[in-house]
């Protein structure tokens, strides 16, 4: 079975859960955690007893987006052939996700942004505690909003009008809000997400 060292799986009754697991930084990817999670995507097709699969966070966040220390430090500067590796490492993740064919319900406990955004999208069904907080940040911190497959998954999702101000704007938003124009499918109270507490 599966045994990641950088996050939490566990595997009950055919729901394998996928718990990112750095609490202290909401979860935020680093290099080892976006290619483990990659690497178990495309692992899962391989278990019969896998039937669906659920990703959540740890603490209070669902996945912040890129560590600042682990990625973006390291980012400045590089090449642009070292630039597109990485762009080709996270874009890995999102198509290991949707290429899978266990049904992946994200369960979105607390804030994801810049790429937990993405994730986000790239689950099947997204269930949202009251307190969860969507934002597709590029904008903000001077990226295009196109990571990841931002750009062709958000418009099938709440459609081009609503996906192109998220991604213009950069604007976080509430629940609630996701709710209303379909980026998640229902939220739950806080106490009864499915959530994993460090």
């Amino acid at each position: 079975m599966i045994s990641p060292a950088h996050f939490r799986f566990a595997l009950d009754a055919g729901i394998a859960t996928i718990t990112l697991d750095r609490p202290k930084r909401l979860n935020a990817l680093t290099f080892d955690v976006y290619r483990e999670l990659a690497e178990t995507f495309e692992k899962l097709d391989g278990f019969d007893e896998v039937r669906a699969v659920v990703i959540t966070g740890s603490g209070r966040g669902f996945c912040s987006g890129g560590d600042q220390d682990d990625i973006i430090h390291h980012l400045l500067g590089r090449s642009t052939p070292e630039l597109l590796a990485f762009t080709r490492t996270t874009g890995r993740l999102i198509a290991a996700m949707r290429a899978c064919r266990r049904p992946i319900v994200g369960a979105i406990n607390g804030v994801a942004v810049g790429a937990g955004a993405v994730i986000a999208c790239a689950c099947d069904v997204r269930m949202a505690a009251a307190g969860a907080k969507f934002g597709f940040i590029f904008p903000k911190v001077g990226l295009c909003g196109a990571d990841m497959g931002a750009t062709y998954l958000l418009p099938r999702i709440v459609g081009l009008g609503h996906a192109s101000e998220l991604l213009m704007f950069g604007d976080v938003i509430d629940a609630d809000h996701a709710l209303r124009i379909g980026l998640c499918n229902r939220v739950v109270a806080d106490a009864d997400a499915a959530v994993a507490r460090p």
